[in-house]
């Protein structure tokens, strides 16, 4: 019987450059900030994890076989986008056996960005923090609109990069997030039942965790705990939170709390104290602070109220 290899086991290949990047795929180096690489040139591959020290943008074929996508349906089959940022690791299934995948690469150094309007903004393309088993999906238009902009990129990728140069590429790349971003959401809504499961079951662990007092005098664990019961990634969870709820995690936690509070509250038997502890507050004074900010009145005034 094939013996599992655990994660930890798993080792690691760091490419630190968009220079060392294309060695490794037998591509060369026209400019050290930015570079695209079609993997048909390259020759078969060994399966292994890698860390990336730049961003990388992965125009996959979907049936190339060596990604870790671990996903069970696909929504569109004319390719698959990976997202990286900087030192994320590339994982694939099967390592150390052969592999020749198909599809394109665009991978840039944080440098080429520095002091530009992207810089601010990238980290808001959450996708970056996605798992493999959250890649995008796209269909015939949606691939050829960023074979497009990744042709654009390639005819200004040049040794030395003037201002022009440079601001023309960026703007490209940034035009690329962008369509990805609207694919995304194409994607999260066709996936809608999905996702409202993945929403109401985040919702029900809350309330469990809180009402089953693991939260006791501890507080509620952060949003990451939740995604990994879940299996996705923080930034996924967050994204689906917000498109079905327009609030985030920490929003709708708050809520739930809440929420649990004014049910605890109508319970005249405990008191605030044992109402806080139970919530996960060390102090009844910093429930009383939480239940005033989010309901304008304490909790001492709620339980008033309902007297009346």
């Amino acid at each position: 019987m094939e013996e599992k290899i655990k994660e930890k086991d798993i080792a690691i290949r760091n490419l630190d450059s968009v220079d060392s990047f294309n060695a490794y795929n037998e591509h060369s180096t026209l400019n050290p900030l930015l570079s695209i690489i079609d993997f048909s040139k390259s020759t078969p591959k060994c399966r292994e994890w890698m860390r990336l020290g730049f961003y990388c943008i992965m125009l996959k074929d979907i049936h190339c076989g060596d990604l870790k996508y671990g996903i069970s349906q696909y929504d569109y089959d004319a390719g698959t986008l990976l997202f990286f940022a900087p030192n994320q690791v590339y994982k694939v299934d099967k390592v150390g056996s052969m592999s020749m995948p198909q599809g394109l690469c665009l991978v840039f150094d944080e440098e080429l960005i520095r002091g530009t309007s992207l810089q601010k903004q990238i980290h808001h393309y959450s996708f970056f923090s996605y798992e493999h088993n959250e890649a995008l999906h796209v269909d015939e238009e949606e691939r050829n609109n960023v074979m497009e902009i990744l042709t654009k990129i390639s005819r200004e990728i040049k040794p030395e990069l003037d201002a022009l140069n440079k601001k023309i590429l960026v703007t490209n790349i940034e035009l690329l997030l962008d369509y990805c971003s609207r694919y995304y959401q194409r994607q999260f809504v066709n996936r809608k039942p999905m996702h409202q499961l993945i929403s109401d079951k985040f919702s029900v662990m809350v309330r469990d965790y809180i009402m089953n007092t693991k939260s006791d005098g501890y507080g509620l664990p952060t949003v990451s705990y939740f995604a990994d019961k879940l299996h996705v990634s923080t930034n996924y969870l967050g994204d689906i939170i917000k498109k079905e709820t327009h609030q985030t995690p920490i929003e709708m936690m708050h809520q739930i709390m809440i929420n649990l509070a004014k049910e605890l509250l109508h319970d005249f038997e405990k008191n605030i104290s044992e109402i806080s502890h139970q919530l996960g507050f060390t102090y009844a004074a910093h429930f009383t602070r939480f239940f005033k900010n989010k309901m304008g009145i304490s909790p001492k005034e709620y339980r008033r109220n309902l007297n009346r």
